[in-house]
């Protein structure tokens, strides 16, 4: 016999999961990139219209990827109130910048490489406000170049 769960609880823990899974793979989280996140794994865009074991089956995956829980191997990038954060925005454009290299996100090894010889920062997840200026100003002139020599052909 299985038992109820209380699915408000479960909503809320799919909810900080993918929040915290999507801010981490493209740097931002809005409603329709969490209901594309739900309707891939699930079929179903609603945690409303998932069943119990749905439920519980995307909290389980959810914490075995540490999203959900304070695991050392996911450190929150995105946060912190110093001013040498780069803000939510600036992460954003970066990811919409990477996705348009073709790069998987912000956790690329291409980017992190871009980032390096942009600004001799190792690692783009160890950029301040003003580095991560620099590396979009380049991001976007390459992108920039990029189509400009495919419209030439």
């Amino acid at each position: 016999m299985k038992m109820n769960i209380n699915r408000h609880t479960y909503y809320g823990l799919v909810h900080k999961g993918v929040k915290a899974l999507l801010e981490d793979r493209l740097g931002f989280f809005d409603d329709d990139e969490y209901r594309n996140y739900l309707g891939i794994t699930t079929g179903k865009t609603s945690c409303k219209a998932l069943s119990d074991d749905e439920l519980r089956q995307v909290v389980q995956e959810l914490k075995q990827e540490g999203y959900l829980l304070d695991s050392p191997q996911f450190k929150k990038r995105l946060g912190g109130q110093s001013p040498r954060q780069p803000s939510g925005n600036q992460w954003a454009k970066l990811a919409i910048l990477a996705k348009a290299m073709g790069w998987t996100g912000l956790n690329d090894p291409a980017l992190d490489s871009f980032v390096a010889r942009t600004v001799k920062v190792e690692r783009a997840r160890w950029l301040t406000r003003d580095t991560i200026r620099q590396v979009i100003v380049g991001l976007e002139r390459w992108v920039a170049g990029k189509e400009a020599s495919c419209h030439d052909e």
